[in-house]
């Protein structure tokens, strides 16, 4: 295979753009329409002292570029290394842009501005992507550079506008560890919309990384809801050589117009500082929000009529609710706990008080004390307008069921509260053109609430489920409206079948899950967990396009858990398939997935 040298690397983007530069020459003349749209970002023609200078005396630089700047949040974008107590102050001169230092400058020390996309023409807004200004106060200028990605550990989708930080081990009273909880880092950058980030000007010395969603701007982790990435070692920069571009490549647009020399001559840097950038050591940072390690109810309301709701940061296996108004001598509520087991909700049992007096225990120690209003709001405007007439209340219900029922999927009617009641006589199940009065049925839980048929539905046949008026009764002595639950199950060869060789390098605990991809919220269609080499088959699945992902399940709990900075604990790991799985109907599909 024949190697490109840089030189062909770089010319041939450009001999593309000189290609299109002489299809434009020989078009036909036509009315002028004002020109194509300006989307080339300011250049700088000058910087006073110079980019990179050493010895830097007094407390101001300024840059010059070659059209008229605004500046775009100045101050949520500019970043100085090392910080200072105080924002710089800037203002803009004719196509000048001067910042002035308010902070003493430290003697024999590099710093770097980081403006971000904060620099922009005055004309289009196009920014000009994070221009850094870097300077010393000594006799040399830290040369070193450092780059990295930060990415969702859940998804690994990149995350922009995060800061990453860098700690020297240079603090005799904090250690290392402990910097970004108590300290300014000692240089900073942020993520663009790809999530990368780059360092330039640094020392040539390990540092501590750190990344932040810093909520309230103040350069630490000191916020529990801030979203945080680290590594478990230190990292080291690296030199960047400068970028290079053959010089004979500029005698070959010198008789172009001065705007295509310029657009021309600006792709070739881009590449060609790109090709330097990848010569970088890449540090990837997983982003990820610690897991709440307090109890506390984070909220309570009515959900709907008798049904109350009570939301915890944890599972509230320890959770006690004491009632210190109402005191009746009979049962007036029922329980039910999430999957999840953070969330309550209680059914309450008429007659209630418009508001209850709560009490919220974790095991001995209390949690939090309110009112909690109990009456809907427009039932208590209508006691208050006397010839209002009530609403008709109904016993609620829902399925899971839209149309389609899936393979294995069960009827399954789930109730707003506890049933007491079925009148059984008059249930209708429909299934092609057989008709079945008092089908089989069955409560699947403990409060009455979930109503099962256990009915198989044939393939290619309609079906239907008719649970008439008043049919079914809870235990307030509310009724139903008519139900018809109307299903359709495909035939055999509208499906597609996949089967999944998954072969592990080493041995542990994993997650595996089938996405949808037209799905952004990755709600998978189907888990299986594993500890070794494994096949799933998977019969039956809708056709479409797919994405595998594995769960590294570190301590076998059956989810993705995040991790925790202060017992150096990363986030557990996940990966994804190299590509889309398309499933087609009628098809069996086989994959293999070796990690």
């Amino acid at each position: 295979m024949k190697r490109f040298s840089i030189f062909q690397k770089l010319f041939l983007p450009a001999g593309v753009l000189l290609i299109m530069l002489g299809f434009y020459r020989c078009a036909n003349v036509m009315a002028p329409t004002g020109g194509p749209k300006d989307v080339t970002p300011p250049a700088v023609l000058k910087c006073t002292p110079g980019n990179h200078s050493t010895d830097f005396k007094g407390n101001k630089f300024s840059i010059t570029f070659d059209e008229y700047i605004t500046l775009d949040k100045i101050t949520q974008q500019l970043l100085v290394s090392p910080p200072m107590a105080e924002l710089p102050a800037f203002r803009i001169k004719g196509k000048t842009l001067i910042l002035q230092f308010k902070d003493k400058l430290k003697p024999s020390t590099t710093y770097s501005v980081f403006f971000g996309d904060a620099i922009q023409d005055i004309t289009e807004g196009n920014p000009l992507h994070n221009y850094t200004y870097v300077f010393s106060t000594g006799s040399s200028v830290d040369s070193m550079s450092l780059r990295g990605q930060v990415v969702k550990a859940k998804d690994l989708k990149p995350v922009d506008n995060v800061l990453v930080m860098l700690y020297k081990n240079n603090n005799d009273t904090i250690a290392l560890d402990s910097l970004p909880l108590r300290v300014k880092p000692f240089y900073v950058s942020k993520t663009d919309k790809k999530g990368n980030f780059i360092f330039s000007g640094l020392a040539d010395t390990s540092y501590l990384i750190f990344a932040l969603q810093d909520e309230n701007y103040s350069m630490t982790f000191d916020q529990p809801t801030e979203k945080i990435a680290f590594l478990d070692s230190l990292v080291k920069p690296q030199y960047k050589p400068k970028p290079q571009i053959d010089s004979s490549l500029f005698d070959t647009i010198t008789s172009l117009p001065a705007d295509s020399i310029k657009l021309i001559t600006d792709s070739l840097w881009h590449q060609a500082d790109s090709l330097a950038d990848a010569k970088l050591t890449l540090y990837k940072l997983y982003l990820f929000q610690e897991a709440d390690t307090v109890q506390n109810l984070l909220s309570a309301r009515l959900l709907r009529e008798n049904t109350v709701q009570f939301v915890f940061t944890l599972p509230g296996k320890d959770v006690t609710i004491q009632s210190l108004n109402f005191h009746p001598d009979r049962l007036w509520h029922k329980s039910e706990w999430s999957k999840s087991g953070d969330t309550l909700l209680w059914f309450l049992r008429l007659p209630h008080p418009d508001t209850l007096n709560l009490l919220f225990l974790s095991g001995k120690d209390t949690l939090d004390r309110l009112d909690l209003r109990i009456i809907p709001k427009q039932k208590f405007i209508r006691r208050r307008k006397k010839n209002t007439p009530a609403k008709k209340e109904y016993l609620s219900w829902k399925s899971d069921i839209r149309g389609v029922i899936k393979p294995g999927q069960k009827i399954v009617l789930t109730f707003g509260q506890p049933v007491a009641k079925i009148l059984p006589d008059s249930i209708l199940l429909v299934q092609g053109k057989d008709s079945l009065y008092h089908p089989r049925f069955t409560f699947i839980d403990s409060l009455h609430r979930r109503l099962y048929f256990p009915v198989k539905i044939k393939d290619a046949t309609s079906c239907l489920l008719y649970l008439p008026d008043s049919s079914v009764i809870d235990w307030n002595h509310f009724y139903n409206k008519k139900i018809r639950l109307s299903m359709h199950a495909k035939a055999l060869k509208e499906y597609s079948d996949l089967n999944v060789d998954l072969q592990p390098s080493n041995s542990g605990n994993y997650i595996f899950e089938i996405l949808n991809v037209s799905n952004e919220k990755e709600k998978p269609i189907a888990i299986r967990y594993f500890s070794g080499k494994t096949v799933f088959r998977f019969p039956r699945i809708n056709p479409g396009k797919y994405q595998f992902k594995i769960i590294f399940d570190r301590n076998g709990n059956k989810r993705w858990d995040p991790g925790n900075y202060l017992k150096k604990q990363l986030p557990e790991k996940v990966i994804y398939f190299k590509g889309i799985v398309i499933l087609r109907a009628n098809w069996e599909i086989n994959e293999t997935w070796k990690f």
